[in-house]
């Protein structure tokens, strides 16, 4: 279901992305080229502040977004997906985020208030909380962050998990044309 916010802000949608009919999409979204939703995915650009503003969710170019993920403003905040990310199986991002360019958020994790430099990984049902991760970090499955311990748990990215970041993004890309091929 693609439909408008209570002001008449209605996603905008490129003709070469593929959104499974499963997905919601409400509000104030930008969605880019060759991006990939998938099966029960929720995004929603529909709160309002205190002003009666609502947030932006823009998806750049290239983003796979699978199944069960909830991406969710508050009130006037954005959140931005950067070029070619992948938003993994039951991810939840909320309020004011930006996820970077090529970056990998694996399952079940959650983002909230909190930004990720291009080229980082966040492991299996991690939390990441009110933090800013540089460029090129990574994140242990089931890590908590926050600003109290942003730099003990952080760590520079491993080539192999640059590698697989890289793999998993043309493999997506082949996906969505596929789907554009049979109709979708």
């Amino acid at each position: 279901m693609i439909r408008e916010d209570i002001f008449g802000n209605f996603p905008q949608i490129t003709h070469t992305a593929y959104v499974d009919n499963t997905a919601i999409l409400i509000g104030n979204i930008v969605v880019g080229e060759n991006v990939y939703i998938g099966p029960n995915v929720v995004i929603r650009a529909d709160e309002v502040d205190e002003n009666y503003k609502v947030g932006q969710i823009i998806i750049n170019d290239g983003v796979s977004i699978y199944d069960g993920v909830n991406i969710n403003t508050i009130g006037s905040s954005k959140i931005e997906i950067g070029k070619d990310a992948i938003i993994s199986n039951g991810v939840i991002i909320k309020g004011e985020c930006y996820i970077g360019n090529y970056c990998n958020i694996n399952m079940k994790s959650i983002i909230f208030n909190s930004s990720i430099g291009d080229n980082s990984y966040v492991g299996i049902n991690a939390i990441l909380e009110n933090i800013k991760l540089g460029e090129g970090m990574m994140v242990e499955s089931g890590n908590i962050l926050n600003e109290n311990n942003v730099t003990l748990l952080a760590k520079p990215i491993s080539k192999e998990k640059i590698d697989v970041i890289y793999k998993m993004s043309s493999a997506n890309k082949i996906l969505v044309n596929g789907y554009k091929l049979i109709g979708y």
